[in-house]
């Protein structure tokens, strides 16, 4: 048996993020296993935006978080470059929410008010503004609005990145500095000890450590329930469609279209209720399709090459789980949506907190056991 201190189970965006943070902060011996199931690959459907602009409209500490996590975005971006030469595409051209007819353009102004005041009541900025259809062409303007835009939500502080990219530096990154990677292994047994420790068979052998991450996306609730415990999470999933390169013409992503670097469009804003069946159906893509060209007309005229589908992990109010397990104080679970956008937080918050050197204050409102009498 291989003894080891901190293992992480989930090579993703989340497991990988909070690895590395982990051996940044100096944990010792950490070790990452990816059992990389395709279908659990969020990162292969993640639309890829830095985002924090209405998010945590029905949970105030979330709205916060992602404030937070957004500004030390850029920072963030720019250290994975210097630790590991790639480049995650980050551009920080602000990010856009359309409104279609008044009363939707009326909602969104309610929605901004409102996450102003609960950001401002723990001192941080909520730096978004409504633009009228005037505005919000001008900000864009190689892209026709449809005529049924009234205007948009607006913030110059998020952007976008390419997700996959994004995986590649942050793994690169943790075995840099030192850490182990384990890929094409899978977890059979988690095994607590009373003098603290923890057994984790694999397929290929079996390793003790002081600390676990379980951060396995869907695959967390097999390995929790062995423990005891039940993680609050439901599959969703999410539709995308990419076109063929055109012309670099939209610098600023809208939430269900956004142009990459290599100049594909990307559209996607499908949720869908299909347990873990990720394929793919013409009538969300239908509706993906009339959508955006009701937005930008023009898209109407390109070839939609590629589609795909992905399961989300959701949880029932939308924010994170980062939790103790119940009876395990050195078994940590992490489960979320909105791994790219949350990812600097791994880094700052939730490996220093993982390794008991501090817990920052909204910590406490994401517990898996918030749900239990949900």
């Amino acid at each position: 048996m291989k003894s080891v201190d901190i293992i992480v189970i989930g090579g993703g965006l989340s497991g990988s993020a909070t690895a590395l943070g982990l051996v940044r902060e100096g944990a010792g011996k950490v070790v990452l296993f990816d059992e990389h199931l395709p279908s659990q690959r969020l990162s292969r459907g993640n639309f890829g935006l830095t985002w924090f602009m209405c998010k945590g409209a029905t949970h105030p500490v979330y709205a916060q978080w992602c404030r937070m996590a957004a500004q030390k975005w850029p920072d963030f971006a720019a250290d994975l470059k210097e630790e590991t030469g790639y480049d995650v595409e980050l551009e920080w051209t602000g990010g856009a929410v359309h409104a279609f007819g008044e009363e939707e353009f009326n909602a969104h102004s309610q929605s901004v008010e409102s996450l102003r005041k609960v950001c401002e009541s723990v001192g941080i900025d909520y730096p978004v503004k409504m633009l009228d259809r005037s505005e919000f062409q001008d900000l864009i303007p190689n892209m026709q609005l449809g005529e049924d835009v009234t205007g948009a939500m607006y913030t110059s502080e998020q952007g976008h990145v390419n997700p996959l990219k994004l995986l590649t530096a942050l793994r690169c990154a943790f075995q840099k500095k030192g850490g182990i990677f384990k890929g094409g292994e899978s977890i059979g047994k988690i095994i607590p000890h009373k003098n603290g420790t923890v057994t984790v068979k694999t397929v290929k052998g079996s390793y003790q450590c002081e600390k676990l991450v379980i951060a396995a996306g869907h695959g967390s609730t097999r390995l929790l329930k062995s423990l005891g415990e039940k993680l609050h999470i439901y599959p969703s999933r999410g539709q995308l469609m990419v076109t063929e390169r055109q012309k670099r013409m939209l610098r600023v992503p809208i939430l269900c279209v956004r142009q990459t670097v290599d100049g594909t469009f990307l559209i996607g804003l499908t949720t869908e209720d299909t347990a873990m069946d990720t394929r793919t159906t013409a009538a969300a893509m239908k509706d993906e399709a009339i959508n955006a060209i009701r937005l930008f007309p023009q898209l109407a005229k390109y070839n939609w090459v590629r589609a795909w589908g992905a399961i989300r992990v959701m949880t029932p109010d939308g924010a994170p789980i980062y939790s103790r397990v119940q009876g395990h104080d050195n078994i940590t679970v992490l489960a979320l949506h909105s791994a790219v956008s949350l990812a600097p937080m791994k880094i700052s918050a939730i490996a220093p907190w993982i390794l008991g050197k501090n817990e920052a204050e909204q910590l406490k409102h994401f517990t898996n056991g918030r749900f239990n009498n949900a």
